[in-house]
């Protein structure tokens, strides 16, 4: 704030020169300093491209905003390029508050962490600030974990309050038995619902086919009406071969399959993750 006045500084494509100046005096009538770029790259200031500009305009706009309280994100139609993706991760690094002309799926903690990465391979910030970027990082993800597992409702609560692409980390721990990257369509589907399924028998034949009937008798029709299926079978041994035998009982469904390894102390166990979307 300068003498009760908001600090804004806009970010977004130099294509969209219309919709940055339709943002700055807007902002500005509702009572806002408001800080732009200074040319536009890509809609005729050709001076941007000789040598040396560019890197320097991308350092400025760093400093400014390093001056403000608040970025507002030009991002007509969704698109972020990848100056201003730095930018966001830079703005969120240094506590700054984030707007977006239209609403977009925000950045993950891990999109966030790698471009400030790129940002510090740049040169454009310290050793010192992306060391604490590490550790802010380390912090964030620690929490995001520790709400997965305070987590109390059904599954589709647990994933509209989490940071989606931290699935990553807890798939990794354990904690979750899907590869969140396989299927995008969690973040615009309408319900999520997943089954697991605990096999039963002394080997894993007697377990897959304990499973199957299981998935028969119990789930039919809930597969049948879904829109798309994401299946992980879990256990100690290769698990490869009895993918087949389960895809049966799932012909003509939309599915992505896949096998994950559980721990040694697990051995004998096999168990399925059924994502229903």
């Amino acid at each position: 704030m300068i003498n009760g006045f908001k600090v804004i500084t806009l970010c977004g494509s130099t294509r969209f020169k219309d919709e940055f100046l339709e943002a700055q005096k807007r902002l500005t009538l509702e009572g806002n300093i408001v800080i732009s770029v200074g040319l536009f790259g890509h809609s005729g200031d050709d001076e941007v491209w000789t040598e040396g500009v560019k890197d320097m305009l991308d350092r400025q706009h760093l400093a400014k905003i390093d001056l403000a309280d608040e970025i507002f994100v030009i991002n007509v139609g969704g698109y972020i390029g990848d100056s201003t993706r730095r930018e966001i991760a830079y703005a969120e690094f240094k506590g700054k508050s984030i707007t977006y002309l239209e609403s977009c799926r925000k950045p993950s903690l891990y999109d966030n962490y790698a471009s400030l990465s790129e940002l510090h391979g740049a040169g454009r910030i310290s050793d010192e600030d992306f060391e604490q970027a590490g550790r802010d990082f380390d912090k964030k993800r620690k929490a995001a974990i520790a709400e997965y597992n305070a987590c109390q409702g059904p599954w589709p609560y647990q994933w509209k309050n989490i940071d989606a692409v931290v699935c990553g980390i807890l798939q990794q721990h354990g904690l979750v038995s899907i590869d969140y990257h396989d299927i995008k369509d969690l973040y615009d589907a309408d319900s999520v619902n997943e089954v697991r399924i605990k096999g039963k028998g002394a080997n894993d034949e007697e377990q897959i086919q304990s499973i199957i009937d299981d998935i028969r008798n119990e789930y039919q029709a809930q597969l049948r009406s879904s829109k798309k299926v994401v299946v992980t079978l879990c256990g100690s041994s290769d698990l490869s071969g009895l993918l087949e035998k389960l895809a049966d009982c799932m012909d003509g469904l939309n599915v992505v399959w896949q096998t994950r390894k559980l721990h040694i102390n697990a051995k004998g166990c096999m168990e399925i993750s059924i994502v229903i979307i």
